[in-house]
């Protein structure tokens, strides 16, 4: 297998190096799953990129702005616009920092984190839709594999 990997080098001659070339195959998936994401969401009311900073915020607790907009994979523009709205919602709250007062940190509330569970469903159906027939231990293999790329291209330290 490692072979014929090695044997896929842009440009491509053929479908089959295509369909061989993670970069790809990474970018094909995470615009289907975006694409299907975002079209499940809007009948909760919500965006997809709304919904990835909820998650951050519920995983992380408290963020800056510019740590969301790198874990939630979003640009800073957007992330400032729906943190707002997430606020003026009453779905997110900003507190000054305790060690620098120029630093706002966000949080969600519990009306945010009901809204985050409410999406629950949806996106655990989606989820197990894409994964339902691949053995466990390679969808393992899968996420050990991309977080290791994922550090050696990291530009951010989250």
């Amino acid at each position: 297998m490692r072979k014929a990997l090695e044997d896929v080098e842009f440009p491509f001659t053929t479908p089959e190096q295509l369909s061989q070339y993670l970069p790809y195959l990474m970018t094909r998936l995470s615009n289907r799953w975006q694409v299907k994401q975002d079209s499940d969401l809007r009948s909760l009311g919500i965006q997809g990129a709304t919904m990835r900073i909820m998650s951050c915020l519920r995983a992380y607790k408290q963020l800056t702005v510019n740590e969301i907009s790198v874990l939630s994979v979003t640009e800073q523009s957007t992330v400032s616009r729906l943190v707002e709205q997430l606020v003026t919602s009453g779905m997110a709250q900003r507190e000054i920092d305790e060690s620098d007062q120029r630093v706002r940190r966000v949080s969600l509330t519990s009306k945010g984190r009901k809204k985050l569970k409410e999406t629950a469903p949806l996106v655990n159906r989606n989820y197990h839709n894409m994964t339902d027939d691949i053995d466990p231990a390679q969808l393992a293999v899968c996420v050990e594999v991309l977080q290791a790329m994922l550090k050696k291209i990291r530009v951010h330290d989250l």
